[in-house]
């Protein structure tokens, strides 16, 4: 497991060890699916587009700009660098790993709703989850996935737990001289 900043540990000092045993299993589960990484780029965007439109509607803007900052501070903590990412050509079953780190988050928050844990750390939770699984690639895929959940929530034909694709070719083209800056996903931070 990577190690976690201060400002996640603190966050996650409220939920409790057992939850926390359970959050690594289901990392460690979606880790080991084997998917090419615009497979798993696309069930993390689905999953994050997901989760901001069943459960923070009105707020999921916040909830993807949260997670992009934890996800970026994960990712800039982490020794050694992040993954090289790999283009692959074969489809893998990115909805299936989506519907699979789905359930087990929903699992968890199930779990801490019985236990009687306060909304917020349920909202910590969920946070935690994609932060790390996010935190694992570097900042331009990390936009690229985040960018891709939201435009999935504002698309009126996309329906929660539906596919987002996510495409690293896209953020690794270079820019041509007449193209329009307004129509770019971002691919980093200056």
């Amino acid at each position: 497991m990577i190690e976690l900043p201060q400002l996640l540990v603190e966050a996650l000092s409220a939920i409790g060890a057992d939850i926390e045993a359970r959050m690594g299993d289901l990392i460690s589960d979606f880790v080991a699916i084997p998917l090419s990484e615009e497979d798993r780029l696309s069930a993390l965007a689905g999953a994050v587009a997901t989760i901001a439109t069943t459960r923070y509607l009105r707020r999921r803007s916040i909830f993807i700009a949260a997670l992009r900052s934890w996800a970026l501070e994960i990712s800039i903590a982490l020794a050694p660098p992040a993954r090289r990412i790999v283009f692959d050509d074969g489809r893998g079953p990115a909805e299936e790993a989506q519907d699979g780190l789905l359930n087990g988050v929903d699992a968890i928050l199930r779990a801490m709703l019985d236990g009687g844990s306060a909304k917020h750390h349920r909202l910590v939770t969920e946070l935690a989850v994609m932060a790390r699984l996010l935190g694992c690639y570097d900042a331009t895929s990390i936009h690229l996935v985040l960018t891709a959940a939201s435009r999935a929530c504002e698309d009126p034909r996309w329906r929660s737990g539906g596919a987002v694709p996510v495409s690293l070719r896209e953020g690794g083209l270079p820019l041509m001289r007449d193209a329009c800056l307004a129509a770019l996903a971002p691919r980093g931070t200056a």
